[in-house]
């Protein structure tokens, strides 16, 4: 699939975060949040149900009740435009994209329920211990040895084969720390490959 653009969306196919929530207070509408579990855990809208980009499927998309739309939202609406992209093409007119996703919706001054004790997204997890590994690589090879050079190539690497499998054995890895351990805490061991990144 590739990315909506909201040039080419039309208006039918996206609405603003205000008038999105006047149509689910007044039982017109509900959110669809396709981002992954571990960030709705940590942020989102009450009421919205889940069902992740990653195992997205047309079949598997929840109908719509008598009446009602289904608003997609993700991080900030790239992922939930390519759900909205597909499922409109398959002739659900009753599917639109909530522009801006959760992060318009905030900016809005709509209510978000957060859960601050929630480990961080996998993916935020994978980047920050990535970039502590890059950045603590590049002083020793600057003050110690030209050595670990070599060492930075085998981080780029392994986020080259994540890239290009899907399997990341570093968020494996986090997945299996304490912090992602907790019973409402469960973490999936893939650093975001193929539409879960947390990106959009």
């Amino acid at each position: 699939m590739t990315t909506l653009s909201m040039a080419t969306q039309g208006s039918s196919a996206s609405i603003a975060p205000a008038e999105a929530a006047r149509l689910v207070r007044e039982g017109r509408a509900s959110i669809v949040d396709v981002r992954e579990p571990d960030e709705h855990r940590r942020e989102h809208v009450a009421g919205a149900s889940l069902h992740p980009s990653s195992s997205f499927s047309i079949s598997g998309f929840p109908a719509a009740s008598a009446g009602r739309e289904l608003l997609v939202m993700c991080r900030s609406g790239g992922r939930a435009g390519k759900v909205v992209q597909a499922m409109r093409a398959a002739g659900r007119g009753d599917v639109r994209l909530l522009e801006g996703g959760i992060t318009g919706w905030a900016s809005a001054g709509l209510p978000v329920e957060r859960n601050m004790k929630v480990p961080l997204p996998m993916m935020r997890q994978v980047m920050i211990t990535v970039g502590c590994m890059l950045l603590g690589l590049t002083v020793l090879a600057w003050q110690v040895s030209p050595w670990f050079l070599a060492a930075i190539g085998g981080v780029a690497a392994g986020l080259l084969f994540a890239g290009l499998t899907g399997i990341c054995a570093l968020a494996t890895l986090l997945s299996r720390m304490p912090w992602n351990r907790a019973p409402t805490a469960k973490a999936p061991a893939s650093c975001g490959v193929g539409g879960g990144c947390g990106c959009g």
